[in-house]
Protein backbone atom coordinates (compact mmCIF):
# COMPACT_ATOMS: atom_id res chain seq x y z
CA UNK A 1 0.00 0.00 0.00
CA UNK A 2 1.00 3.64 -0.46
CA UNK A 3 0.47 6.22 2.09
CA UNK A 4 0.38 9.55 2.87
CA UNK A 5 0.52 12.10 5.80
CA UNK A 6 -1.25 15.79 4.89
CA UNK A 7 -1.62 17.09 8.11
CA UNK A 8 -0.61 20.60 8.11
CA UNK A 9 1.62 21.64 10.73
CA UNK A 10 3.65 24.89 10.75
CA UNK A 11 5.77 26.06 13.44
CA UNK A 12 4.09 24.19 16.11
CA UNK A 13 7.26 22.67 17.63
CA UNK A 14 5.09 20.15 19.69
CA UNK A 15 3.20 18.90 16.42
CA UNK A 16 6.38 19.05 14.72
CA UNK A 17 8.27 16.63 17.13
CA UNK A 18 5.38 14.44 17.63
CA UNK A 19 5.08 14.21 13.75
CA UNK A 20 8.98 13.58 13.35
CA UNK A 21 8.74 10.29 15.88
CA UNK A 22 6.40 8.86 14.25
CA UNK A 23 7.78 9.25 10.87
CA UNK A 24 11.08 8.07 12.05
CA UNK A 25 9.54 4.71 13.29
CA UNK A 26 7.40 4.33 10.34
CA UNK A 27 10.61 5.35 8.06
CA UNK A 28 12.61 2.44 10.32
CA UNK A 29 9.95 0.14 9.55
CA UNK A 30 10.72 -0.20 5.84
CA UNK A 31 6.34 -0.52 5.21
CA UNK A 32 7.23 1.50 1.76
CA UNK A 33 5.76 3.82 0.00
CA UNK A 34 4.97 6.92 2.40
CA UNK A 35 5.26 10.21 1.29
CA UNK A 36 4.65 13.33 3.93
CA UNK A 37 3.43 17.27 2.62
CA UNK A 38 5.32 19.33 5.05
CA UNK A 39 6.38 23.30 5.37
CA UNK A 40 10.03 23.09 5.21
CA UNK A 41 12.95 20.40 5.15
CA UNK A 42 14.03 21.69 9.07
CA UNK A 43 10.57 20.55 10.51
CA UNK A 44 10.96 16.27 9.63
CA UNK A 45 14.13 14.21 10.89
CA UNK A 46 17.07 13.71 8.25
CA UNK A 47 15.16 10.36 7.31
CA UNK A 48 12.46 11.71 5.51
CA UNK A 49 13.91 12.73 1.56
CA UNK A 50 11.39 14.12 0.01
CA UNK A 51 8.95 16.50 1.11
CA UNK A 52 5.49 17.39 -0.67
CA UNK A 53 4.69 21.24 -0.72
CA UNK A 54 1.35 22.07 1.12
CA UNK A 55 -1.36 23.21 -1.58
CA UNK A 56 -3.97 26.40 -0.43
CA UNK A 57 -6.79 26.37 2.21
CA UNK A 58 -4.53 24.36 4.59
CA UNK A 59 -3.74 21.90 1.84
CA UNK A 60 -7.60 21.42 1.02
CA UNK A 61 -6.41 22.54 -2.36
CA UNK A 62 -2.72 20.52 -3.37
CA UNK A 63 -0.44 21.53 -5.33
CA UNK A 64 -0.32 19.71 -8.77
CA UNK A 65 2.55 17.13 -7.29
CA UNK A 66 -0.03 16.99 -4.14
CA UNK A 67 -2.73 15.91 -5.97
CA UNK A 68 -0.68 13.64 -8.65
CA UNK A 69 0.73 12.06 -4.87
CA UNK A 70 -3.15 11.59 -3.40
CA UNK A 71 -4.44 10.29 -6.55
CA UNK A 72 -1.60 7.35 -6.30
CA UNK A 73 -2.04 6.14 -2.47
CA UNK A 74 -4.01 3.94 -1.06
CA UNK A 75 -4.36 5.48 2.55
CA UNK A 76 -4.51 8.67 4.67
CA UNK A 77 -2.33 8.48 7.65
CA UNK A 78 -3.78 11.55 9.68
CA UNK A 79 -2.08 11.64 12.83
CA UNK A 80 -0.82 14.66 15.55
CA UNK A 81 -2.83 17.82 16.03
CA UNK A 82 -6.36 19.34 15.19
CA UNK A 83 -7.98 16.78 17.84
CA UNK A 84 -11.77 16.42 17.56
CA UNK A 85 -12.99 19.44 20.09
CA UNK A 86 -15.86 21.89 19.85
CA UNK A 87 -13.83 24.08 22.74
CA UNK A 88 -12.27 26.43 20.48
CA UNK A 89 -13.80 26.40 17.23
CA UNK A 90 -16.84 24.58 15.44
CA UNK A 91 -14.81 25.25 11.93
CA UNK A 92 -12.10 22.69 12.60
CA UNK A 93 -15.08 19.78 12.75
CA UNK A 94 -15.95 20.65 9.70
CA UNK A 95 -12.77 21.46 7.93
CA UNK A 96 -11.89 18.11 9.26
CA UNK A 97 -15.30 16.27 7.91
CA UNK A 98 -14.57 17.72 4.47
CA UNK A 99 -11.04 17.02 4.09
CA UNK A 100 -11.78 13.22 5.73
CA UNK A 101 -14.86 12.77 3.18
CA UNK A 102 -12.68 14.03 -0.02
CA UNK A 103 -10.11 11.70 0.72
CA UNK A 104 -12.87 9.21 0.71
CA UNK A 105 -13.95 10.26 -2.56
CA UNK A 106 -10.59 9.80 -4.10
CA UNK A 107 -11.33 6.74 -2.69
CA UNK A 108 -8.42 6.87 0.19
CA UNK A 109 -9.12 4.71 3.45
CA UNK A 110 -8.45 7.07 6.44
CA UNK A 111 -6.54 6.03 9.50
CA UNK A 112 -6.23 8.18 12.20
CA UNK A 113 -3.05 7.54 14.55
CA UNK A 114 -1.95 8.58 17.74
CA UNK A 115 -4.68 10.97 17.92
CA UNK A 116 -6.89 13.06 20.87
CA UNK A 117 -10.65 13.86 20.87
CA UNK A 118 -12.64 16.64 23.13
CA UNK A 119 -14.16 18.32 24.54
CA UNK A 120 -17.29 17.56 22.66
CA UNK A 121 -20.18 19.34 24.83
CA UNK A 122 -22.27 20.89 21.86
CA UNK A 123 -25.01 19.46 20.18
CA UNK A 124 -23.15 20.30 16.37
CA UNK A 125 -19.64 19.56 17.88
CA UNK A 126 -21.25 16.22 18.56
CA UNK A 127 -22.73 15.90 15.27
CA UNK A 128 -19.73 16.95 13.35
CA UNK A 129 -17.17 14.57 15.29
CA UNK A 130 -19.59 11.63 14.07
CA UNK A 131 -19.63 12.82 10.60
CA UNK A 132 -15.64 12.62 10.95
CA UNK A 133 -15.31 9.54 12.48
CA UNK A 134 -17.66 7.94 9.87
CA UNK A 135 -15.31 8.21 7.09
CA UNK A 136 -12.55 6.49 9.09
CA UNK A 137 -11.57 3.05 9.27
CA UNK A 138 -9.12 3.02 12.14
CA UNK A 139 -9.08 5.40 15.19
CA UNK A 140 -5.91 4.95 17.39
CA UNK A 141 -6.88 7.36 20.64
CA UNK A 142 -3.84 8.59 22.32
CA UNK A 143 -5.16 8.28 25.89
CA UNK A 144 -8.28 6.54 27.64
CA UNK A 145 -10.63 10.08 27.54
CA UNK A 146 -10.41 10.02 23.91
CA UNK A 147 -10.84 6.50 23.23
CA UNK A 148 -13.92 6.54 25.18
CA UNK A 149 -15.30 9.71 24.03
CA UNK A 150 -14.64 7.83 20.05
CA UNK A 151 -16.43 5.00 20.90
CA UNK A 152 -19.39 7.01 22.68
CA UNK A 153 -19.71 8.80 19.75
CA UNK A 154 -19.54 6.09 17.00
CA UNK A 155 -19.58 2.81 18.76
CA UNK A 156 -19.27 0.47 15.79
CA UNK A 157 -15.90 2.51 14.72
CA UNK A 158 -12.83 0.19 15.24
CA UNK A 159 -10.44 2.12 17.71
CA UNK A 160 -7.99 1.31 19.84
CA UNK A 161 -5.89 2.74 22.96
CA UNK A 162 -2.42 3.85 22.46
CA UNK A 163 0.24 7.36 23.49
CA UNK A 164 0.66 10.37 21.60
CA UNK A 165 2.88 9.82 19.13
CA UNK A 166 5.96 12.20 20.87
CA UNK A 167 6.06 8.16 22.29
CA UNK A 168 8.30 6.66 19.91
CA UNK A 169 11.89 5.73 19.59
CA UNK A 170 15.21 6.92 19.06
CA UNK A 171 14.94 10.59 20.05
CA UNK A 172 18.64 10.53 21.15
CA UNK A 173 19.58 10.22 18.08
CA UNK A 174 19.07 13.81 17.61
CA UNK A 175 20.78 14.90 20.73
CA UNK A 176 23.78 14.20 18.71
CA UNK A 177 23.14 16.04 15.60
CA UNK A 178 23.27 20.21 16.80
CA UNK A 179 25.47 21.97 14.13
CA UNK A 180 28.00 22.83 16.12
CA UNK A 181 27.21 27.21 16.82
CA UNK A 182 23.53 26.14 18.12
CA UNK A 183 25.28 23.47 20.60
CA UNK A 184 28.12 26.34 21.61
CA UNK A 185 24.85 28.56 22.16
CA UNK A 186 23.00 26.50 24.29
CA UNK A 187 25.77 24.81 26.23
CA UNK A 188 26.48 28.81 26.80
CA UNK A 189 22.94 29.50 27.85
CA UNK A 190 21.99 26.27 30.07
CA UNK A 191 25.64 25.50 32.86
CA UNK A 192 25.66 22.61 34.37
CA UNK A 193 26.28 23.67 37.84
CA UNK A 194 23.17 25.62 37.15
CA UNK A 195 18.96 24.94 38.37
CA UNK A 196 17.65 26.00 34.76
CA UNK A 197 13.64 25.72 34.65
CA UNK A 198 11.50 26.60 31.38
CA UNK A 199 8.44 28.06 31.54
CA UNK A 200 5.96 28.10 28.79
CA UNK A 201 2.49 29.55 28.47
CA UNK A 202 -0.12 30.42 26.11
CA UNK A 203 -2.71 32.64 24.81
CA UNK A 204 -5.64 31.00 27.06
CA UNK A 205 -8.87 30.93 24.67
CA UNK A 206 -10.56 27.37 25.09
CA UNK A 207 -13.21 28.69 27.04
CA UNK A 208 -16.02 29.74 24.67
CA UNK A 209 -17.02 28.07 21.90
CA UNK A 210 -16.93 29.82 18.30
CA UNK A 211 -18.03 28.88 14.56
CA UNK A 212 -14.56 30.49 13.38
CA UNK A 213 -11.56 29.87 15.11
CA UNK A 214 -8.95 32.19 16.86
CA UNK A 215 -7.06 33.09 13.79
CA UNK A 216 -10.08 34.40 11.66
CA UNK A 217 -11.30 36.66 15.08
CA UNK A 218 -8.44 37.40 16.91
CA UNK A 219 -9.60 40.72 18.69
CA UNK A 220 -12.37 39.16 19.60
CA UNK A 221 -11.33 36.28 21.20
CA UNK A 222 -7.97 38.01 23.13
CA UNK A 223 -10.84 40.71 24.47
CA UNK A 224 -12.69 37.97 25.93
CA UNK A 225 -9.82 36.57 27.28
CA UNK A 226 -7.89 39.67 28.55
CA UNK A 227 -8.84 39.44 32.44
CA UNK A 228 -7.85 35.49 32.44
CA UNK A 229 -4.76 36.63 30.30
CA UNK A 230 -3.59 38.83 32.99
CA UNK A 231 -4.49 36.68 36.15
CA UNK A 232 -2.12 34.07 33.95
CA UNK A 233 0.34 36.53 33.31
CA UNK A 234 0.60 37.35 37.46
CA UNK A 235 0.61 33.81 37.97
CA UNK A 236 3.56 33.05 36.04
CA UNK A 237 5.18 35.85 37.58
CA UNK A 238 4.86 34.81 41.09
CA UNK A 239 6.20 31.20 40.36
CA UNK A 240 9.12 32.39 39.03
CA UNK A 241 9.83 35.01 41.66
CA UNK A 242 9.39 31.75 43.72
CA UNK A 243 12.29 29.70 41.67
CA UNK A 244 14.12 32.76 41.71
CA UNK A 245 14.50 33.49 45.35
CA UNK A 246 14.39 30.17 46.87
CA UNK A 247 16.57 28.23 43.84
CA UNK A 248 18.62 30.75 42.38
CA UNK A 249 16.99 28.92 39.05
CA UNK A 250 17.81 30.53 35.58
CA UNK A 251 14.22 30.61 34.10
CA UNK A 252 13.94 30.34 30.20
CA UNK A 253 11.10 32.07 28.67
CA UNK A 254 10.28 29.25 25.93
CA UNK A 255 8.09 29.35 23.05
CA UNK A 256 6.31 26.59 21.92
CA UNK A 257 6.19 28.00 18.20
CA UNK A 258 9.19 28.76 15.90
CA UNK A 259 9.22 32.33 15.68
CA UNK A 260 8.14 34.84 12.96
CA UNK A 261 6.31 32.10 10.97
CA UNK A 262 2.78 32.07 12.41
CA UNK A 263 3.01 34.96 15.02
CA UNK A 264 -0.75 35.23 15.56
CA UNK A 265 0.08 31.64 17.26
CA UNK A 266 2.88 32.22 18.97
CA UNK A 267 3.42 32.59 22.36
CA UNK A 268 6.25 34.80 22.64
CA UNK A 269 4.08 38.08 23.16
CA UNK A 270 2.87 36.67 26.20
CA UNK A 271 6.36 35.38 27.32
CA UNK A 272 7.79 39.12 26.84
CA UNK A 273 5.19 40.56 29.15
CA UNK A 274 6.28 37.79 31.86
CA UNK A 275 9.70 39.20 30.81
CA UNK A 276 9.03 42.82 31.64
CA UNK A 277 8.49 41.83 35.04
CA UNK A 278 12.34 40.97 35.67
CA UNK A 279 13.37 43.49 33.17
CA UNK A 280 16.65 43.89 35.35
CA UNK A 281 17.53 40.08 35.84
CA UNK A 282 19.45 38.42 33.45
CA UNK A 283 18.65 34.87 34.38
CA UNK A 284 14.95 35.01 33.26
CA UNK A 285 15.80 34.70 29.60
CA UNK A 286 13.25 35.46 26.89
CA UNK A 287 14.00 32.57 24.25
CA UNK A 288 13.39 34.50 20.98
CA UNK A 289 16.11 32.52 18.68
CA UNK A 290 14.93 30.25 16.35
CA UNK A 291 16.40 27.08 16.59
CA UNK A 292 16.49 23.25 14.73
CA UNK A 293 14.20 20.73 16.09
CA UNK A 294 17.56 19.08 17.34
CA UNK A 295 18.52 21.95 19.07
CA UNK A 296 15.04 22.31 20.76
CA UNK A 297 15.38 18.90 21.60
CA UNK A 298 18.34 19.46 23.26
CA UNK A 299 18.30 22.56 24.86
CA UNK A 300 14.89 20.43 27.02
CA UNK A 301 17.28 17.93 27.68
CA UNK A 302 19.80 20.01 29.72
CA UNK A 303 16.95 21.30 32.40
CA UNK A 304 16.95 20.78 35.50
CA UNK A 305 12.21 20.99 35.09
CA UNK A 306 10.00 22.24 32.72
CA UNK A 307 6.57 24.12 33.35
CA UNK A 308 4.02 24.13 30.52
CA UNK A 309 0.91 25.17 29.46
CA UNK A 310 1.87 23.54 25.85
CA UNK A 311 0.82 20.09 26.54
CA UNK A 312 3.73 19.07 23.97
CA UNK A 313 6.27 21.46 25.82
CA UNK A 314 5.70 18.56 28.79
CA UNK A 315 5.24 15.91 26.54
CA UNK A 316 8.37 16.16 24.59
CA UNK A 317 10.75 16.98 27.84
CA UNK A 318 9.07 14.10 29.59
CA UNK A 319 10.18 11.75 26.45
CA UNK A 320 13.70 13.00 26.82
CA UNK A 321 13.52 11.95 30.63
CA UNK A 322 12.88 15.46 31.98
CA UNK A 323 10.41 16.21 34.60
CA UNK A 324 8.13 18.08 33.96
CA UNK A 325 4.76 20.27 34.94
CA UNK A 326 1.42 20.21 32.97
CA UNK A 327 -0.52 23.36 33.61
CA UNK A 328 -3.70 21.93 31.93
CA UNK A 329 -6.03 24.05 30.54
CA UNK A 330 -8.29 21.25 29.54
CA UNK A 331 -8.64 17.50 29.23
CA UNK A 332 -6.35 16.04 27.44
CA UNK A 333 -3.14 17.27 29.61
CA UNK A 334 -4.44 15.51 32.31
CA UNK A 335 -5.91 12.13 30.70
CA UNK A 336 -2.60 12.25 28.68
CA UNK A 337 -0.39 12.00 31.89
CA UNK A 338 -2.80 9.98 34.29
CA UNK A 339 -3.07 7.61 31.07
CA UNK A 340 1.16 7.45 31.61
CA UNK A 341 1.27 7.00 35.44
CA UNK A 342 2.35 10.85 35.98
CA UNK A 343 -0.60 12.12 37.29
CA UNK A 344 1.23 14.01 39.87
CA UNK A 345 2.68 16.41 37.34
CA UNK A 346 -0.54 18.00 36.33
CA UNK A 347 -1.83 21.22 37.92
CA UNK A 348 -5.23 22.06 36.85
CA UNK A 349 -5.31 25.75 35.26
CA UNK A 350 -8.52 27.04 37.16
CA UNK A 351 -6.71 25.80 40.46
CA UNK A 352 -3.03 27.40 39.36
CA UNK A 353 -4.67 30.81 38.78
CA UNK A 354 -6.67 30.83 42.07
CA UNK A 355 -3.65 30.73 43.68
CA UNK A 356 -0.51 30.42 41.49
CA UNK A 357 1.36 28.56 45.30
CA UNK A 358 -0.38 25.41 44.71
CA UNK A 359 2.03 24.79 41.66
CA UNK A 360 4.87 25.25 44.74
CA UNK A 361 4.57 22.05 46.34
CA UNK A 362 5.21 19.99 43.10
CA UNK A 363 7.83 22.14 42.01
CA UNK A 364 9.67 21.73 45.73
CA UNK A 365 8.94 18.15 45.50
CA UNK A 366 10.67 17.46 42.10
CA UNK A 367 13.22 19.47 42.74
CA UNK A 368 13.88 17.68 46.28
CA UNK A 369 13.44 14.07 44.73
CA UNK A 370 15.23 14.84 41.18
CA UNK A 371 17.05 11.45 40.74
CA UNK A 372 13.84 9.24 42.44
CA UNK A 373 11.46 11.54 39.94
CA UNK A 374 13.43 10.96 36.51
CA UNK A 375 13.90 7.62 37.23
CA UNK A 376 9.83 7.28 37.74
CA UNK A 377 9.70 9.38 34.24
CA UNK A 378 11.87 7.64 32.28
CA UNK A 379 10.20 3.87 32.97
CA UNK A 380 6.81 4.88 32.30
CA UNK A 381 7.96 7.55 29.19
CA UNK A 382 9.89 3.85 28.14
CA UNK A 383 6.81 1.85 28.52
CA UNK A 384 4.45 3.75 26.60
CA UNK A 385 7.20 4.09 23.72
CA UNK A 386 7.20 0.00 24.04
CA UNK A 387 3.28 -0.12 23.33
CA UNK A 388 3.48 2.60 20.76
CA UNK A 389 5.65 0.94 18.74
CA UNK A 390 4.17 -2.60 19.09
CA UNK A 391 0.75 -0.85 18.32
CA UNK A 392 2.17 0.52 15.35
CA UNK A 393 3.66 -2.59 13.97
CA UNK A 394 0.28 -4.38 14.49
CA UNK A 395 -0.71 -1.66 12.50
CA UNK A 396 1.35 -2.32 9.15
CA UNK A 397 1.34 -5.78 9.90
CA UNK A 398 -2.51 -6.32 9.39
CA UNK A 399 -2.22 -3.48 6.47
CA UNK A 400 0.38 -4.63 4.03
Amino acid sequence: MKFVFPRVIKANRGDIASRWLLLRSVHNMDVGDCAVFGYQKDDFPPEVKSIIPYGKVRNFFPTLEGWQVLKSADAILWSVGLDLQDDSSLLKLIYLYVMFKSYRWLGLKVYVLFQGAGPLETKTGRFFAKKVLQQVELFIARDPKTFALVKEIHPKLHASLGHDAIFFPDIDVDLNNVVSGELEWITELISDTETTIAFNLRQWFHFSSSLLPYMFLRQKYQARSEKEMAKLIDGAVETIKYLRQKYKARILLLSAYQPGIEPWEDDLQWLQLVKNSFDDDPDVVLIEKRMSMAGYYKLLSKLKLVIGMRLHTTLIALRLGIPSINISYTIKGGSILRHLGLEDLVINLEKFLNEPKNLFDKIDYILANEKKVRQEVSIKVNRAVEANGKILADFFETKL
